[in-house]
């Protein structure tokens, strides 16, 4: 029996292995799968995936990581010199203070476009990570290979250091849109890297020094549901929202406590369209709240503002402690399919409704606001990962609540247009939607197995 050993430490990842790559794998009768969660999050995993046959599931405390790894962490934000971290440097959203700025960026900017001192840190990282905390994974169940579906979270990145030093096979697989441009360098190199599209692996090469022939592109997993999944009807969907059937549906995703503080002021300029009668139809707004987010001052604004909170909650841990669950997909493919314009900040959301050929309109302002633009929700597109979004043209920026507006009625009479440019977006994006981006996963985990 061939042990693979997977990680599902970031809320994000759960959606994609209840999606089909845990049932691929086991196709292989010779597999057997431990998934890797953290340890609150145990009876969760247990009830979604520990039912399947040889599937075992393993809880981690998630405070065990030493100091010099956490220093190890900290110092892999500096050694990236991208256009999006020279913004974040800028912002207050995790640096404060000019002094430091200038001594983060200066860093960045000396040793964070050599190959040799990335490939000295990860050699620093491999040899001094600190105490092994994974040891008893390793022999009890003797795994051939891991699976990092997140290999920059710490506990991946741990992970992946005491596999390697075991000679054990090792994958990762890069998360998301702006993992290699946002979050620092990669601090160990696994064997094979899974990305989503030729973007990301040209990043791939150029900030994780891996070499071509050790990529491979898939696709987005989690889209897999759009393409296999049916919709409800739209009768059904309408009711269990309530939002009645006869209103155009409008959903809103706002930034998110993390990012801003201006979520209200976007409800309210909706409810005073609405109340003054200015959309061109009768329209519902549906807040998309980002997940683990809550909605301070949404609540009872308006009868035509209502709100999507998606995810599963654990209790009153940290925001990103919760779980997007396979049937979150299968509802936001419903809220997409359904939905008559998306309004957005910048958001992966952008690209969900561009497979739908929802239109979009993007936030480039600060409700009733005035900000310096590195304070702005609108820097937020000057990042790297969002210029490929804006260069595409499937969308119109707005720049003011006028403006928003009037977008939102032109797209409620002509929603065909920008559709070249959003299929663009998921020409570059999305590698093949054809739902079978799990498959080509597993399958390829299936095939680096000894």
């Amino acid at each position: 029996m061939k042990t693979v050993c997977i990680t599902s430490f970031q809320g994000l990842i759960s959606r994609i292995l209840e999606g089909g790559v845990v049932d691929v794998l086991l196709e292989d009768g010779d597999v057997r799968i431990v998934i890797l969660v953290p340890k609150f999050k145990l009876e969760y995993f247990k009830k979604i995936l520990g039912q399947k046959e040889r599937v075992y599931i393993e809880g981690v405390e998630e405070n065990q990581l030493s100091r010099i790894a956490r220093l190890f962490h900290a110092i892999s934000f500096m050694l990236l010199d991208t256009h999006t971290m020279r913004l974040i440097r800028r912002s207050p959203r995790d640096y404060s203070g000019f002094l430091r700025y200038i001594a983060t960026q200066g860093f960045a900017r000396l040793f964070g476009h050599s190959r040799t001192v990335r490939k000295f840190f990860r050699f620093l990282n491999y040899y001094f990570s600190g105490k092994p905390l994974f040891e008893d994974i390793f022999q009890r169940y003797a795994p051939v290979c891991v699976l990092s579906m997140d290999i920059k979270h710490p506990l991946d990145t741990k992970l992946v250091i005491e596999a390697k030093k075991k000679g054990i096979t090792t994958v990762g697989m890069v998360r998301s849109w702006d993992y290699l441009t946002a979050k620092g360098v990669i601090r160990v190199q696994p064997e094979k890297m899974i990305v989503h599209n030729s973007i990301i692996a040209k990043e791939a090469m150029q900030y994780a020094d891996m070499e071509e022939r050790d990529i491979e592109i898939i696709g987005m997993p989690h889209f897999d549901a759009y393409v296999n999944e049916k919709r409800s009807s739209k009768k059904e969907f309408f009711n269990r929202i309530g939002v009645p059937e006869n209103k155009k549906l409008i959903i809103l995703a706002v930034p998110g406590n993390k990012f801003s503080d201006i979520d209200s002021d976007f409800y309210d300029i909706f409810c005073r369209t609405v109340e003054e009668d200015v959309f061109a139809e009768p329209v519902h707004i549906l807040v998309r709240v980002p997940p683990g987010d809550s909605v301070p001052g949404g609540e009872g604004l308006c009868d035509a503002l209502s709100f999507d909170i998606p995810g599963v909650q654990f209790g009153d841990f940290h925001r990103k402690a919760n779980e997007m669950s396979y049937n979150d997909v299968l509802h936001l493919a419903n809220v997409l399919h359904f939905a008559d314009v998306l309004v957005t900040t910048s958001s992966t959301l952008i690209i969900d409704a561009a497979v739908f050929d929802v239109p979009t309109v993007y936030l480039g302002f600060d409700g009733y606001k005035r900000r310096p633009y590195i304070k702005s929700i609108r820097h937020y597109f000057d990042y790297d990962h969002a210029k490929h979004i804006i260069s595409a043209n499937g969308g119109r920026m707005a720049n003011s609540p006028g403006e928003l507006i009037a977008h939102v009625n032109h797209y409620l009479k002509h929603p065909e247009d920008e559709q070249a440019g959003r299929k663009k977006i998921v020409d570059e994006q999305c590698f093949l939607l054809d739902g079978n981006a799990s498959k080509r996963l597993a399958q390829f985990v299936r095939a680096q197995l000894p």
